[in-house]
């Protein structure tokens, strides 16, 4: 084999050895992001369920109860922000609508249609315009909601 052969040999090895690293960081890369999304809706998801004033509004609204006027004001809000990052999380594309929908879906649909639980509050103020579009959506994938497992991944 001549020096020409040879040089286009270790050419291509080099292009192939480099196709494959690059193939390998992107996989990597992909991995990694799955994992941080995964990190913080389950985060999220914590912070929604382990609250225990969370846990209390989720079950008053449940039952429609008249006792959520008794909830302090700054736990109501904090709810309200808390279903506003899931809507800005899954706006970003970070988690699917239908995961959004599954795990958080039913507690904004019911504090949405909740007059009590907005006894204080402006749900028309603009400042809730997260929050709205978040609820209109979550009651559209209601609708028609079917579980898919394909579908039901981060």
């Amino acid at each position: 084999m001549d020096l020409r052969a040879l040089t286009e040999v270790a050419a291509l090895l080099g292009a192939v050895v480099g196709l494959g690293v690059l193939i390998k960081g992107l996989i990597e890369y992909t991995h990694q992001g799955r994992q941080r999304r995964a990190d913080q809706f389950l985060e999220l998801r914590r912070r929604f369920r382990d609250n225990e004033a969370m846990r209390r509004l989720c079950d008053l609204l449940a039952d429609n109860s008249t006792k959520i006027r008794d909830v302090p004001f700054d736990d109501r809000r904090y709810y309200l922000a808390l279903l506003e990052e899931v809507a800005l999380i899954m706006n970003s594309h970070l988690i699917r609508p239908e995961v959004a929908h599954y795990f958080f879906g039913a507690f904004a649909i019911s504090c949405w249609n909740s007059r009590t639980f907005w006894c204080d509050m402006n749900r028309e103020d603009p400042y809730w315009a997260l929050f709205r579009d978040f609820v209109a959506q979550m009651e559209k994938l209601r609708e028609t909601y079917e579980y898919n497992r394909r579908t039901m991944r981060l």
